[in-house]
């Protein structure tokens, strides 16, 4: 599904291993924080860790007016709608918690 207004949400964490910051972002029809906020996230840091983190444990998250038209939908990876991006590896580390 698309919709005619969009909106990234960048989330910032922080990296449990070495305290890196690590953006990950979404796109949702929706400007309010909830939902991405209740999204399950799964970064990557330079260090070598990647575990899942949760929306809500990020330092810092704002939204902004998103001019493509990316996939949004529940089975839509990169939606905020959807589940987290799944490698098909097991986590490396326990989910981070603030």
């Amino acid at each position: 599904m698309t919709t005619a207004e969009q909106f990234a949400h960048v989330l910032l964490f922080s990296c449990p291993a070495c305290g890196r910051p690590l953006a990950s972002a979404c796109a949702s029809g929706a400007f309010n924080l909830e939902e991405a906020d209740a999204h399950w996230f799964n970064p990557h840091c330079h260090c070598g860790w990647t575990g899942d983190v949760i929306g809500v444990a990020a330092h810092k998250h704002w939204v902004e007016p998103w001019n493509g038209e990316a996939p949004i939908g529940k089975n839509e990876v990169g939606s905020c709608e959807g589940e987290a991006h799944d490698t098909g590896e097991p986590s490396r580390s326990r989910p981070l918690r603030r």
